[in-house]
């Protein structure tokens, strides 16, 4: 009985080991995306995107007018796939520079906010793995946008 029993325990620990930080990544964690676009009259806007790292994004969009006074334009308005919403589209149209400009007919990565008036996109890069960083294309109306720098992501 006793080497069953140390047996079990070996068994317990490699088992812990090697099983858990598999699960680990297996699970999606939090995920909180900043990026931030600044005008030239002195105000700014800041965008947060949280969700799950496979998807499940809201984003928050706070506006700072220059006597640093936030007001909060969008609090928590869910992100859909652009894939989902545009399957036909061509992604590559999208203003994204870089790394973050999207294919003619691969969207993967690029999230919309469907109740912006005008178009409000995301693209959330690498698209291998958990998201590293954030580009946030903001349309003002036809055909004027903002777009800001790269922002950061993290895991928590």
């Amino acid at each position: 009985m006793q080497k069953v029993l140390n047996s079990l325990a070996i068994f317990s620990v490699l088992a812990s080991s090697i099983l858990f930080p598999t699960i680990a990544r297996a699970i999606p964690q939090n995920l909180t995306c900043n990026a931030a676009i600044a005008s030239h009259n002195g105000s700014s806007l800041t965008y947060k995107i949280t969700g799950r790292s496979r998807g499940n994004f809201t984003i928050t969009v706070q506006r700072r007018d220059r006597n640093a006074r936030i007001s909060t334009l969008l609090d928590r308005a869910p992100l859909s796939a652009f894939e989902e919403i545009a399957p036909d589209a061509d992604y590559s149209k999208l203003p994204f520079s870089g790394q973050f400009r999207g294919k003619a007919n691969d969207g993967r990565g690029i999230y919309s906010m469907a109740r912006s008036q005008h178009g409000l996109y995301a693209s959330l890069r690498p698209l291998s793995g958990s998201p590293q960083q954030v580009q946030i294309v903001h349309y003002l109306g036809a055909g004027q946008f903002l777009r800001s720098s790269a922002g950061s992501c993290t895991l928590g």
